[in-house]
């Protein structure tokens, strides 16, 4: 009986100190892995990058065993997790007392309204300067909860008045469902500007990846009567998986736990609800019609779009040399839709001014600066802001919650300078 007692004892002290020896074996891989040079806060950011390589391992066992990735429960626990990062930690205290915050329903889609209590605004204007803010995660995951600390933080620092759409996501509810939401609630805000106390002549719309899609879209429809859009390293088009940043962001030294090539085709294929079988037809760039992609190939070309003097890659766009035409047509009726891919829009005339923010770590980030190439070339007011030393969703760290990064500080700061300076033609600098 003893004997058996100690078997016991020693095979459980053996399992507990190989577990205690691989978590420090990845410790130290994760403090030894190489991150791009001149990063700021590297040793935070390589515990993000971890973080989303975990993510990504358990995303692939679950995908094994069956679990389909946008399933509701997993969305709760994922959000629940990412709502971790981006929020103050429970013992903190993180109050706004002068940012009211509103839940609200504007033509049957959620929204959630953060008012500072006194704003900055022209004289003749009548109510808050506003943003509209479309939340990102791959239009899949997150949601208005898990902004609510960095929403609040940017309500307080621009004292505009803050309204996040809470949108339908996939694959419940894929395209047009997000997109629709949006549009349905920005034309509300427009329409009831003097009841909900917002300045008609200062209508800004904003939104971070695929919010930033979803952003650019309405923009294109609303034109006019926008004042502004802030693409915050936007998801623009799934023409072509073989920009410069799709090629660099590949190389697994370069955060693939944050930003990979796999992970932003899964997003597309989710909203376009594109059969899982075809994604290895995306990741070889032979999911395009030769047709459609002849009428495209010009805005994704680098060679031609990517500003020289940015000197931001040594790479160049590869063309699709081949294409599979037995799949092509259920890509072409989504491709052809700038609703979907905004980047192709055709119609450039009274397109709204735009703030550009990119990273250099991401892969959308060749997408973004092409697509204010062309704008600028149409005659577009273009603001572009790229930082070298960031990576896609840095801009979420700049305040409000326990993690803050100095180049998502500086990254608010020329935001917050440029629309008192621009937009409210003050001359208050932060």
């Amino acid at each position: 009986m003893m004997g058996t007692d100690w078997r016991a004892i020693l095979i459980t002290s053996c399992v507990i100190v190989c577990i205690l020896l691989a978590i420090f074996y990845r410790v130290w891989l994760v403090v030894n892995r190489p991150m791009p040079p001149d990063m700021t806060d590297a040793d935070t950011i390589r515990w993000l990058d971890e973080l989303g390589r975990i993510a990504r391992s358990a995303s692939v066992l679950l995908h094994d065993l069956g679990v389909e990735l946008g399933a509701q429960p997993l969305k709760i626990f994922i959000n629940t997790a990412i709502s971790v990062l981006f929020n103050p930690l429970p013992w903190q205290r993180v109050v706004y007392r002068d940012i009211k915050v509103n839940q609200d329903v504007y033509e049957g889609v959620p929204v959630s309204t953060y008012t500072p209590v006194t704003h900055r605004s022209r004289r003749q204007c009548q109510g808050y300067p506003t943003i509209i803010y479309f939340h990102g995660g791959g239009w899949t995951w997150l949601s208005v909860g898990v902004y609510d600390g960095p929403l609040k933080h940017f309500a307080n620092i621009t004292r505009f008045k803050i309204i996040a759409v809470e949108y339908r996501k996939s694959p419940q509810h894929p395209f047009p469902a997000s997109y629709n939401d949006c549009l349905s609630v920005t034309k509300y805000i427009i329409e009831h500007t003097r009841e909900l106390s917002v300045c008609k002549d200062l209508i800004v719309l904003a939104g971070d990846g695929a919010g930033g899609n979803l952003a650019a879209a309405v923009a294109n429809k609303m034109s006019s009567l926008i004042k502004l859009q802030i693409l915050i390293n936007p998801a623009l088009q799934m023409v072509n998986f073989a920009t410069p940043s799709y090629q660099e962001c590949s190389d697994e030294f370069l955060l693939p736990g944050i930003t990979s090539p796999d992970k932003e085709i899964s997003n597309w294929m989710r909203y376009g609800d594109i059969n899982s079988d075809l994604k290895q037809v995306m990741e070889n760039n032979l999911h395009i019609s030769l047709e459609s992609y002849d009428i495209f190939s010009g805005y994704v070309d680098s060679k031609n779009r990517l500003p020289v003097h940015l000197n931001i890659t040594q790479k160049q766009t590869i063309h699709n040399l081949g294409h599979n035409d037995s799949v092509t047509s259920q890509f072409d009726r989504l491709v052809l839709d700038s609703r979907f891919n905004p980047m192709f829009t055709t119609d450039l005339q009274n397109v709204s001014e735009v703030y550009i923010i990119t990273s250099q770590y991401d892969v959308l980030r060749d997408e973004a600066i092409m697509y204010g190439q062309r704008l600028q070339e149409n005659g577009v007011k273009v603001t572009l802001q790229h930082y070298w030393h960031a990576f896609h969703g840095f801009f979420l760290f700049a305040g409000g919650g326990w993690i803050e990064l100095k180049e998502s500080q500086k990254a608010m700061k020329h935001l917050v300078n440029y629309l008192n300076t621009e937009l409210l033609g003050l001359q208050t600098l932060i």
